[in-house]
């Protein structure tokens, strides 16, 4: 049996643990959507809409950094009895514990809308996570008391599941492909193309047609006709099944929001905007293009 297939078979036996993470994480997805536009742009900001990218990724290079320094500071502190080496690892758990809290709240927002393929790893993930802070945050307690040795002992112990967690995100990214592009790419069509005839695409409805094997979106906005990809960016949920709010569609799995016009984010959890397209009405048939401005 590979290392991979081992892998696996630990994650598919957290089927438990996954399914109550299930739960928390459409509990908490509720409740941004319950709160309206408030809730959903501090969302926004905690996915990293704003950004382009998943904004947790980033502020886990501070947490695990100021922590992994720490640690070396805290060893060679141990090895050479120097009250400043020890000092500098205090600050740096502290500062790495208090930039936690912002990196926690991101992962909670992101943990709100994991796919359902990913929930036992997001689950061991966020558990993890939480262990670990109330480990750092014990260690700091400690070293507050002046048991720098008992602190630095605890830290350690809070680093390898900071290390299992940041396996496990590894894992989700790569191997489940939580928080990449999820969009369809096109190549075609570079010149007007016919997709549907005209009489086949009324007002305030979704049509999606295939081009190249690929789906594309098409709503007439009163004169005007939009093409975005139907594939959504955040997890490949199909907009084409999504409700229709304005000018806008909502995918109807974690749901996001992308402007019919133009495929630009207007809520997430997404971070990468849907493909876009030229469209007319022409003869009788609804055409497309790749934007000739890309």
């Amino acid at each position: 049996m590979t290392t991979e297939q081992i892998e696996q078979q630990a994650i598919e036996a957290a089927d438990g643990i996954g399914k109550i993470g299930t739960q928390v994480s459409l509990g908490i997805h509720h409740a941004v959507m319950a709160g309206g536009e408030t809730t959903r742009k501090i969302a926004d900001l905690l996915h990293g809409t704003w950004l382009g990218h998943p904004v947790h990724a980033v502020l886990t290079d501070v947490t695990v950094g100021a922590w992994t320094m720490g640690i070396v500071f805290d060893g060679i502190g141990a090895l050479t009895d120097s009250d400043a080496c020890r000092g500098v690892g205090d600050a740096l758990t502290i500062g790495g514990t208090i930039s936690a809290i912002p990196t926690a709240l991101s992962g909670l927002a992101d943990f709100s809308t994991f796919p359902d393929w990913s929930a036992n790893t997001a689950t061991l993930h966020a558990v993890a996570n939480t262990v670990g802070v109330g480990l750092y945050a014990w260690s700091i307690a400690e070293r507050r008391r002046g048991r720098h040795g008992r602190g630095a002992v605890i830290s350690a112990s809070a680093y390898g599941l900071t290390l299992l967690s940041a396996w496990l995100g590894g894992h989700m990214v790569y191997k489940e492909k939580v928080g990449v592009n999820h969009a369809e790419s096109f190549e075609k069509p570079e010149d007007w193309t016919p997709v549907l005839d005209s009489a086949d695409l009324p007002g305030n409805v979704l049509k999606r047609v295939d081009v190249d094997e690929k789906g594309v979106l098409l709503y007439r906005d009163g004169s005007t006709i939009c093409a975005i990809g139907s594939v959504c960016s955040h997890a490949g949920g199909p907009l084409e099944e999504g409700e229709l709010q304005g000018h806008c569609v909502q995918c109807p799995w974690h749901d996001s929001v992308f402007d019919l016009r133009d495929g630009h984010i207007v809520h997430g959890p997404a971070t990468q905007p849907q493909p876009r397209f030229e469209a007319r009405e022409r003869n009788g048939q609804i055409e497309i293009r790749l934007p000739q401005d890309a």
